[in-house]
């Protein structure tokens, strides 16, 4: 014997006695012998026996089959009936409490024995189908699937009562296969016809949610006791792994496609995966790449262009960036390279994603636009844009030097009777001819420009003294007064020149520039074909600054200044675009006073601070009037200066307006000069901040700077504004119109749309609009004036153009 634990429920206490002894003569243990049914639940909880053996008629008020009922069902311990009693009544109830065994009084020893056996046999049995069927159970749970039969007979679909909702499966055969997409219905119905069994995918429509879902089927036909057919089966919605299989078959075609390399690495490094665009752009295959790292065959020239020290500074396994790319064949391109880490649900990197974009022709039209943008086209000297950068550098390295920078300004005495006279053929020759005079005249470090139609600049570092700088200036007023052939006759002109020369006051580039134009406007009135230094000029000149910096937080309280609006017109379909807002200063005192007079001047105080919010808040205002008048596709395009930008409260300052004065954000367009963008290390951030609030931006005087392009472009602008100094020559001078061309094309790659200044008139106005300019600004279609005006204005101005 196993000396099985038993527990008898005997109420008479002399055959509770004999049985105890009867069964520990078999072998077993009698673990306790109770009289009653609730002694027997407690004994039962506590000992835990492997069996009861329950007489029915106890004399407590709690039956026997009550007590076995909670000890089979509750506690899953086995109970065989005594009784003495056999009627079918007795036996039918005792049979509610799903009994093991029914012993009728008196037994033998053998009867006991053999019930006990059988009984615990078939309850391990029972176990073990328990435990089979919480397994299925928790098995159908974790795959989200339910269990389900149906019987033709009365055509009814029985899902398990623990199935997941999302099956949404409880119901006739019929409803659900009217509910198969109509593409998916026959083969159901074929399968289980034929074969009687099934095993598909079809797509079930979902009540709940209006839609196809999705759903794995699987099902056999089988027949039960009765000899009845019935379909059984289990279901899985699989919606969510279709739809990202779907997901990864575009991504798929994306990744085919795509002009851009894209490369795939493991967590080392080493490339597992790449598009068909990586031989396209580089040449190498597949086979050729994979396993290796990016660096040994993409980057291998130069160190600074490996990614692995790049990702590791920046600690986030994120970069984007300019790279020197390889070829196979061993020539290298600019590239514009990301690179995304990509990790698992522990954090841990799995991958690195590369994107590469060739961007050769974007860099090859840059230096074909700062080549044209840097060069005067007529003569082969630097322009201004080229004067401007030269001295700024200059200047820079002065003051590490403690070395003064000279500029000469020039202009050409008698050029314009010459262009009169014998036309402008003549008068280029001329120039040229002077340019090349100039050019031989200075010393191999000097910089010569040309900064306007008969003027010349020339940057001047490292003399040694004044006397050095007349003598250049003297040798310069020799080369221009010698006779110069022309192709028809010989001409003779002189020249006055400017001198100036950095330090003190004397700071920026426009500082020395603008000196050296004083200094020559009294070369010129001293009776010309001389030069002048600038030094009493200076004096008075700071004498006017003065006066401005006193008067002009008096003029801003006083309204002194005020805000006036140039029209913006859309030239391709004759429609207003908007006004630009500018500044006037009508002084009392000191009369009219030009913005460049005054602004930048301002721009070096917290003035233009106040100054420019003035400014925004009468646009803002005037705007929110215009609406009201029914001018609501109106753009107010209004200058921000350096120092507005460099200012944090800015976004916020703007962000006030919009919602003070009730206007959209859309037809406010803030421009920025590219000087500005290039002193402002936080000018990106500042400018995301105002594009998240809706509202545009603009690139003013393009051209004029030399910001990076390769910066320029990752910045959120979208219109650029061609400096005039780019179209007041149009459509006479071939290398503006190139430049012009350049900046359209430019623009045409960065998505930037395009307004040009300064348009005078219907020549230059053509000339633009052939090039595919859309929006133009200039005296050809009015200046500046106040708000009411302006009104007028844009009512005229539709009206006459239909």
């Amino acid at each position: 014997m196993s000396g099985e634990k038993i527990l008898i429920t005997e109420d008479e206490r002399i055959t509770a006695l004999d049985l105890k002894m009867t069964l520990e003569k078999l072998g077993y243990l009698v673990v306790g012998s109770v009289a009653s049914g609730e002694e027997s639940i407690e004994f039962a909880r506590r000992l835990k026996p492997d069996l009861v053996l329950m007489d029915i008629h106890l004399k407590t008020a709690m039956m026997g089959t009550e007590a076995a009922q909670l000890i089979s069902k509750e506690l899953d311990i086995p109970v065989i009936f005594l009784s003495a009693y056999s009627d079918r009544s007795v036996i039918r109830e005792a049979g509610q409490s799903t009994p093991y065994g029914y012993l009728i009084k008196p037994y033998d020893a053998r009867e006991i024995d053999a019930s006990i056996q059988v009984a615990l046999a078939k309850h391990e049995v029972d176990d073990e189908i328990k435990k089979s069927d919480m397994k299925l159970k928790l098995a159908l749970e974790a795959a989200n699937m339910s269990a389900w039969e149906w019987e033709p007979e009365d055509r009814r679909c029985l899902a398990a009562a623990e199935q997941p909702e999302t099956t949404n499966f409880a119901s006739t055969i019929d409803d659900i296969i009217s509910r198969v997409h109509p593409d998916d219905r026959d083969l159901l119905v074929s399968s289980l016809n034929s074969t009687g069994q099934l095993s598909q995918q079809v797509r079930l429509f979902y009540k709940d949610i209006d839609d196809y879902h999705s759903v794995d089927l699987f099902a056999a036909v089988v027949t039960d006791k009765e000899d009845q057919r019935k379909v059984v089966g289990i279901a899985r919605d699989v919606e969510k792994e279709a739809r990202e299989r779907e997901e990864l078959r575009q991504a798929r075609v994306v990744f085919e496609s795509i002009s851009e390399a894209i490369l795939i690495t493991d967590s080392q490094r080493k490339v597992i995966s790449a598009n068909p665009a990586l031989e396209t752009i580089t040449g190498f295959t597949i086979d050729e790449v994979k396993g290796r790292d990016p660096d040994e065959f993409l980057h291998a020239r130069r160190h600074k262009d490996h990614f692995s020290p790049r990702l590791l500074e920046q600690g986030n396994h994120f970069w984007s960036g300019e790279v020197a790319c390889n070829t196979r064949s061993g020539e290298r391109f600019p590239a514009w390279e990301h690179i995304s880490g990509v990790f698992d649900d522990d954090g841990i990197v799995t991958n690195y994603v590369f994107t590469i974009s060739d961007i050769g022709e974007l860099r090859r039209a840059e230096k074909n636009l700062q080549r044209m943008a840097f060069l005067d086209s007529l003569t082969g000297v630097g322009n201004r844009v080229h004067l401007e950068r030269t001295l700024s550098e200059c200047l820079h390295a002065q003051r590490k030097s403690a070395e003064p920078v000279a500029v000469l300004y020039i202009d050409l005495d008698g050029f314009k009777l010459v262009n009169d006279t014998l036309g402008h053929a003549e008068g280029d020759r001329l120039l040229q001819i002077i340019a090349e005079r100039f050019v031989s005249s200075v010393r191999e470090d000097d910089t010569v420009t040309r900064v306007g139609g008969d003027e010349f600049v020339i940057v001047a570092p490292h003399f040694s003294d004044h006397e050095g700088l007349r003598v250049m200036a003297n040798k310069l007023l020799r080369a221009v007064a010698a006779p110069i052939t022309l192709s028809r006759e010989v001409v003779e002109v002189s020249a006055s020149i400017g001198v100036a020369i950095s330090g003190g006051e004397l700071i920026t580039h426009e500082d020395v520039i603008t000196a050296a134009d004083t200094a020559l406007m009294h070369a010129k009135s001293a009776g010309k074909s001389c030069f002048k230094f600038y030094d009493f000029e200076l004096a008075m000149v700071s004498v006017e600054r003065n006066r401005i910096e006193r008067n002009i937080k008096g003029a801003l309280n006083s309204n002194e200044i005020c805000v006036e609006f140039q029209p913006l017109v859309d030239v391709v379909n004759g429609r207003v675009y908007g006004a630009e807002a500018l500044c006037r200063w009508y002084s009392h005192d000191l009369g009219v006073i030009p913005p460049e007079r005054f602004v930048p001047i301002a721009e070096q105080s917290n003035v233009i601070l106040e100054l420019g919010k003035k400014v925004l808040t009468e646009s803002f205002r005037q705007l929110h009037q215009w609406r009201l008048q029914g001018l609501t596709e109106l753009v107010v395009s209004v200058n921000v200066s350096a120092r507005q930008l460099s200012d944090k409260n800015f976004p916020s300052i703007i962000s006030y307006l919009l919602k003070e004065h009730d206007v959209p954000a859309d037809r406010i367009e803030l421009e920025v000069t590219e000087t500005a963008i290039q002193n402002n290390k936080h000018a990106k951030q500042q400018l995301d901040q105002l594009r998240a609030l809706g509202i545009r931006l603009a690139i003013d005087d393009f051209g004029t700077g030399y910001s990076s392009l390769s910066r320029l472009k990752s910045l959120p602008f979208d219109r650029v504004k061609i400096d005039r100094s780019f179209v007041m020559d149009l459509p006479n001078s071939e290398s503006d119109i190139e430049i012009c061309k350049a900046i359209f094309a430019l623009c045409g790659v960065l998505g930037m749309n395009v307004t040009a200044e300064g348009i005078e008139n219907e020549n230059q106005l053509n000339t633009l609009r052939q090039m595919g300019c859309g929006c133009g600004q200039g005296f050809l279609f009015g200046r500046s004036m106040a708000s009411q005006r302006f009104v007028e204005w844009v009512k005229g101005f539709e009206l006459n153009n239909g």
